[in-house]
């Protein structure tokens, strides 16, 4: 049984532009609306943060705090089939604070699959066309679902690599303390990788009928995972020892799941150097739906689905195909859209979608919608 997931209620405090906003989201579809620059976005970040302890547009936590105040919280109540429970993410002094139900989690890992949520914002036409991290960055994220543990082995391993980095630059390739580093990268980098591969396996069973569900019927899309390093510890650790001065002079590892690779094709041609506009997005909205079905396989609850301002990047028929995605949905949506106007939904019941609109960071519902 795959189980209804929904946030019954929001407090969100000084959170980038939003000082306060408290509200009680409709099960079904939630449709933001307002000029662009009044906290669309920021709302959707919020919720984003609430679940995942992370941004999906900022690294520093700092950058998550409105200015001029010393904190930012997000709390939400969240019910899952019949349990209920609280969850809330704070930042202070660069720091995050997670609870969940008054408790620290014991792992970083178990809170951000608590309450899975998947987002597609405009930044995501990268995953065709941009650099290798935002691939890996995506397996990361399928990698966490099915084995959570990959993430304390990622931190882990990064930790380790930047010890590595600073011995070799202050003390040189012939230092006694990078054995000990080394033999931690490849411990916990072996387990990335291996994670890494079995994401991108399990990415590419649900990508492909994805894709041809919206492509032109001839086109035929490859997706090869390449490894950076090493399943094999001993093989490794070998590679590590052999690289110092290498990575020394590079001031970066050039050995291990840091460098993995999603290798996508359109008929047999790489997607980075020579896939048209339209193709990457539409292989952008497989990749989102793909990622969607491998959290609801592996957490067996429907995810949270963020859609920011999609839209604005999506050509009409792109765009026609996610609205139906989403009037047919079963997980709880919030939709942001600078033109409430063009997203009608009119088989949906009374009730199952509410309109709100944001300006200067303030949240009201639109009457009459």
């Amino acid at each position: 049984m795959v189980n209804r997931l929904i946030i019954e209620s929001l407090a969100v405090r000084c959170f980038r532009n939003i000082e306060r906003i408290d509200f009680e989201p409709t099960p079904r579809l939630n449709v933001l609306a307002g000029d662009n620059g009044q906290g669309k976005t920021s709302l959707l970040e919020a919720i984003y943060f609430l679940a995942t302890s992370r941004s999906f547009r900022a690294e520093r936590m700092r950058e998550l705090v409105r200015e001029g105040d010393p904190s930012a919280s997000v709390k939400a109540s969240v019910l899952e089939q019949s349990d209920r429970r609280e969850q809330r993410a704070a930042i202070s002094g660069g720091r995050r604070n997670l609870k969940l139900d008054g408790k620290t989690p014991e792992r970083l890992s178990s809170y951000a699959t608590r309450t899975p949520v998947v987002v597609f914002h405009p930044g995501d036409l990268q995953l065709g066309s941009g650099p290798a991290s935002v691939r890996r960055t995506l397996l990361d994220r399928v990698a966490l679902y099915f084995e959570p543990i990959a993430m304390d082995h990622r931190l882990r391993y990064t930790r380790a690599s930047k010890e590595r980095q600073r011995v070799l630059e202050e003390r040189g390739s012939e230092a006694s303390e990078l054995e000990v580093f080394e033999t931690l990268m490849a411990r916990h980098g072996c387990h990335v990788q291996a994670a890494h591969r079995r994401a991108a396996e399990r990415l590419s069973v649900a990508l492909t009928p994805a894709f041809q569900r919206m492509a032109a019927p001839d086109l035929v899309l490859g997706v090869r995972f390449a490894p950076g390093g090493s399943e094999d510890q001993a093989e490794f650790l070998e590679a590590l020892r052999g690289r110092r001065r290498a990575d020394m002079r590079a001031r970066r590892p050039g050995f291990g799941p840091q460098k993995d690779e999603l290798e996508l094709t359109i008929d047999g041609r790489s997607v980075r150097r020579h896939a048209s506009q339209g193709q990457l997005r539409i292989l952008t909205l497989a990749l989102k739906l793909a990622e969607l079905e491998c959290v609801r396989e592996a957490r067996q609850a429907h995810p949270i689905l963020l859609l920011d301002d999609v839209s604005s990047e999506l050509d009409p028929d792109r765009t026609g195909a996610v609205y139906r995605f989403v009037r047919e949905a079963v997980c709880q949506v919030f939709v942001t859209t600078t033109r409430p106007e063009l997203f009608t939904t009119p088989d949906l019941e009374p009730g199952e979608r509410l309109d709100w609109r944001l300006s200067g960071g303030v949240l009201s519902a639109v009457s009459g919608a």
